[in-house]
């Protein structure tokens, strides 16, 4: 492979690496506000303010928040994968 193959891969390589620690981030930070979420909402106890509806809609984004990070750190970790068995052909 040519230098500017080799470059291209180690770039990639580092790109997914940060990638997957900004993610990793964000995953902890979601939790963190998830759970105070869930902490205040159970001290606040019930009101007329916060229906049914209200919860059900939190419930439902943090569900998909959550989802999304997932199939992200999943992508993140594929690439790094099949980046890094591109690299060791190259070496082999």
């Amino acid at each position: 492979m040519s230098n500017e193959e080799q470059l291209f891969i180690r770039k990639a390589l580092a790109s997914v690496e940060k990638a997957e620690k900004f993610q990793s981030v964000k995953r902890i930070a979601l939790s963190v506000l998830a759970f105070g979420a869930a902490l205040w909402l159970t001290e606040r106890g019930p009101s007329p303010e916060l229906k049914l509806e209200v919860t059900v809609f939190i419930g439902v984004g943090l569900i998909a928040a959550i989802c999304t990070a997932k199939i992200s750190a999943l992508l993140n970790r594929n690439t790094k994968s099949v980046l890094q068995a591109i690299a060791d052909l190259q070496r082999g």
